[in-house]
């Protein structure tokens, strides 16, 4: 039961990279370098009680590539290329340490604004498609994803409230996610942002996510143990403070931790990234 945590991790943890957001601006690039760590001590069972691996733990290390281009005002070019290491150190407590390492999933897709182009509020949906670039090495590795090809769908609300403090915003977004293996899985996720500029160049904010999966497969057999992670779900609070550079560069960096789930790792990490238009 162990090893249904394993590749839930990277499949789901950060594939959540594209946000809703704002508009790019027409011809303009945006670029997003970023860097996660995550690694879990225990994790949730089927029904929901927590576990310790005892002596071993997991990790992963995330490495991603996300940008776009602005087509025109209201259209906009969005990728994500991330490169995954993932690491099972004695969860099985039999001393032993796998690892793999390797391009995860790949998503590239469109976005498009419905309401006018303006600095308050912007509605949005964006349909991307997902491409494994990876092939998994199976038992008893942990896998780095579904190698499953997939399509999302997300609608976001974004924008920035008048008065108060220092004029606070949001990004918030509901999205579908359906793979096409036989069994999937299909997945419905949610995540939430708000946050507020302390100054002219910091600002802070929070994060409430989450993804519930579905599967038709839920057996527990050795040579399907790792179809059985398709169904899941949890929900993850991230704490981030960024620094504005100047109008072009800033850099964020954060930490966030699982807060519930089931069929699924208790973990925590950080992250840092850098945001840059052009």
């Amino acid at each position: 039961m162990k090893k249904l945590t394993l590749i839930i991790i990277a499949t789901i943890a950060f594939i959540q990279s594209s946000r809703a957001g704002f508009p790019i601006g027409y011809g303009r690039y945006l670029l997003i370098p970023g860097y996660n760590y995550y690694t879990a001590s225990g994790y949730w069972g089927p029904n929901g009680n927590y576990n310790s691996y005892g002596s071993g733990n997991f990790s992963s290390h995330y490495f991603n590539l996300y940008g776009g281009y602005g087509i025109s005002r209201r259209l906009n070019f969005l990728y994500n290329i991330p490169l995954v290491n993932q690491v099972d150190n004695n969860t099985n407590g039999k001393n032993k340490i796998y690892s793999a390492f390797a391009l995860g999933d790949a998503s590239l897709g469109l976005s498009y604004f419905f309401n006018d182009f303006d600095e308050l509020t912007h509605v949005c949906l964006t349909g991307n498609l997902i491409v494994p670039l990876y092939q998994n090495q199976g038992t008893p590795y942990p896998n780095i994803g579904y190698q499953s090809l997939g399509v999302e769908a997300k609608l976001g609300f974004s924008g920035s409230a008048t008065g108060g403090f220092r004029n606070p915003y949001y990004d918030i977004e509901f999205g579908l996610r359906q793979y096409f293996a036989s069994d999937g899985p299909f997945q419905v996720f949610a995540n939430i942002t708000g946050g507020v500029p302390v100054s002219d160049d910091w600002k802070i904010s929070g994060t409430i996510s989450g993804i519930n999966s579905v599967s038709s497969t839920l057996t527990t057999s050795t040579t399907q143990i790792y179809n059985y992670t398709k169904s899941f779900y949890y929900l993850r609070l991230a704490a981030n403070a960024g620094y504005v550079v100047n109008e072009n560069l800033s850099i964020w960096g954060g930490v966030y931790t699982d807060i519930a789930g089931r069929g699924v790792g208790k973990g925590s990490g950080l992250s840092i990234s850098a945001v840059i238009k052009y």
